[in-house]
This record gives C-alpha cells, sequence and structure tokens, in this order.
C-alpha cells in the first residue's frame, strides 16, 4: 500500500467513532500549559486590551492572527467548518481542549444513536419483511397470483422501506459533510418531533460556547454575540442573534432566554445557596444536555416503528394484485 495515500487520507474519510478518537487525541495533546493555548490567549488579551484602548486597527490585527491560524485548516480540507467555528471560538478563549472534548463527545453521542437505532430497527425490520414476503406467498400458493407477479410484488414494497431505513444515516452524512442544499438543511429542523432535539442540541453548544466566553472575561453582549457567530448556519442561528440583540438592547439574559423560548420545557435543578450566576449557567446547560440525551434516547427507540407505517401500502400492492 502506498504509505502516502494513507498520509494524505482526509479526515472527512473517518467514521463517527474515528472522530471520536481523533478528537480526544487531540485534546489530550492539548491539555495542560501547551504553547499553543499561550499564544491563542496571548492573542486574545491583546485583541481585549486593544478594544478597551479604542485601538480598532491593532484590535483586528489580534483577531486577523486567530483567522489566520483557522485559514490554513480550513485549506487542509480535514476538518468540517463547524467544527473549525467551533476550535476558532476555543482558540478566542484559551479553552481549545474543552472545545476539542466537547467534538469528541459529540461524536461518542452520534455513534451511541446510531447503534442503539440498528439495534431497535431489528424487530420492525423482521415485522415488515414478513408481512412484505408473506402475503405474496400466500397470493402465489393460492392461485391468485403468479410468480413474477409476486416477486414483482415483493420489490415494489421493499423500495420505500428500504429508502426509509436508510433515510438518517444517509441524511446525517449528507447533512454533516455539506452536500444537503440549504432548504433540505433548514426543513429538518421543522421535522416533528426530531426537529425539536435538533433545536435543543443546537441550544447546548451555544450555551457551552456562551459558558466558555464568559469564562475567559469576555462581557455578557460580546459573549452572546461571539458565541452565536461560531453556530453552524442552521435556523437557530438566527434566534441566537436575536438573544444577543435582546440582551444588547438592554435586557436581562434570563429574560431574554425565557422570551426566546429556548429553553422551554428544560426543567432547571434548584441551586445551593450561595450558588453564583456562573453556577445557574452551567446547571442549566447540564439541564439542556440531559434533556438532549433523554429525547435522543426516546427517538432511538420510537423510530425504527415508523417502518410498520408502510404496511398499508403493502397490503394495498398485493390487493390490486388479486
Amino acid at each position: 500500500m502506498d504509505h502516502s495515500l494513507s498520509i494524505t487520507m482526509e479526515l472527512h474519510d473517518l467514521s463517527t467513532q474515528h472522530r471520536a478518537k481523533l478528537f480526544s487525541a487531540l485534546s489530550e495533546q492539548q491539555s495542560g500549559d501547551s504553547d499553543w493555548d499561550q499564544v491563542f490567549a496571548l492573542m486574545r488579551h491583546g485583541q481585549q486590551v486593544a478594544e478597551r484602548a479604542d485601538l480598532g486597527d491593532l484590535a483586528e490585527q489580534f483577531a486577523a492572527g486567530q483567522e489566520l491560524v483557522i485559514d490554513e485548516l480550513k485549506k487542509g480540507g480535514q476538518f468540517y467548518d463547524w467544527e473549525l467555528q467551533f476550535m476558532q471560538l476555543g482558540m478566542a478563549t484559551g479553552a481549545l481542549s474543552a472545545v476539542y472534548d466537547r467534538i469528541a463527545a459529540h461524536y461518542r453521542l452520534l455513534g451511541a444513536f446510531l447503534d442503539e437505532l440498528r439495534k431497535n430497527l431489528l424487530l420492525p425490520v423482521l415485522i415488515m419483511l414478513s408481512v412484505v414476503v408473506g402475503l405474496p406467498i400466500m397470493g402465489v400458493l393460492q392461485g391468485t397470483m403468479g410468480l413474477y407477479q409476486a416477486a414483482g410484488n415483493v420489490v415494489l414494497a421493499l423500495i420505500p422501506g428500504v429508502l426509509l431505513v436508510c433515510a438518517v444515516p444517509l441524511t446525517l452524512v449528507s447533512y454533516r459533510s455539506g452536500w444537503l442544499p440549504q432548504p433540505l438543511r433548514r426543513a429538518v429542523f421543522h421535522l416533528p418531533g426530531v426537529g425539536n432535539l435538533l433545536a435543543r442540541y443546537q441550544t447546548f453548544h451555544f450555551l457551552s460556547h456562551l459558558n466558555l466566553c464568559v469564562a475567559a472575561g469576555f462581557s455578557v453582549t460580546q459573549a452572546l454575540k461571539q458565541s452565536a457567530r461560531r453556530m453552524p448556519p442552521t435556523p437557530m442561528k438566527s434566534r441566537f442573534l436575536s438573544l444577543y440583540k435582546a440582551v444588547s438592547q438592554g435586557s436581562k439574559l434570563s429574560a431574554a432566554l425565557q422570551q426566546s423560548r429556548l429553553i422551554r420545557g428544560v426543567t432547571v435543578p434548584s441551586l445551593e445557596a450561595g450558588a453564583t450566576a456562573q453556577d445557574a449557567q452551567l446547571a442549566l446547560t447540564r439541564a439542556v444536555y440531559e434533556d438532549c440525551v433523554a429525547q435522543a434516547a426516546f427517538w432511538t427507540r420510537a423510530m425504527p416503528w415508523l417502518l410498520l407505517a408502510l404496511l398499508p401500502y403493502v397490503a394495498l400492492i398485493n390487493a390490486w394484485s388479486l
């Protein structure tokens, strides 16, 4: 095997499990007082000092230093755009290791979701196949259907079932790789149930961004702005930017969050006496994440049974052949 081919293989070719291991390894290399952490921390500190001193040109130069690193990574074609956006926020906040950990956790969660989906798909598929194959066989045995006609009915019945079974993994791959057109990408967020899960998961990442920015010393409005800017281009991004605008116009963050309905339905645990605003923010982020996990677990159990919605279609095909 040509060794050069293995070296130049793009990271786009890696599976979900491999990408989880990749970002875990990057986090381990990044943890501690690494040179990169110090460089990015100095860039961010210089940008903040220049902004406070109203030295706009100098602040832009410090920000450009971070952009240059991201541009070089983007040229390499080794990371998805949303990963680079997350990494850029990690650079700006001096918490690149934490961002690597979060991306690795994302791929572990996605892998677990797909594994559970495949496992729970077994029984519905068996039921579906027994009906798809069983009805034509009964027609042949009873003499009401020819052999070729029965085979054709099986093929016609299998086509929508195969498409439905492949829909979830194909959608995930095309969405992550950018193949899915923007109108369809937006439409996914309006699907019943699943759309709410995706929106809630985006909110989790936005709140996680916000936590990193606040911990790095950003003002609340600047933290909201940077957190929204570093989110993927989904329908949720405009809602995050609207939250930033509301707070920048004088609204309190807690009130703006409630009015935005981003955390509607999330149960936040009560905090101990003496808890800080940052403690409340972290508790809210954990609650949103736990809600995401609960919704994902529900849909891994429920989605496979949607396959049985095709049973009337299968019955109709065979009824026409009688």
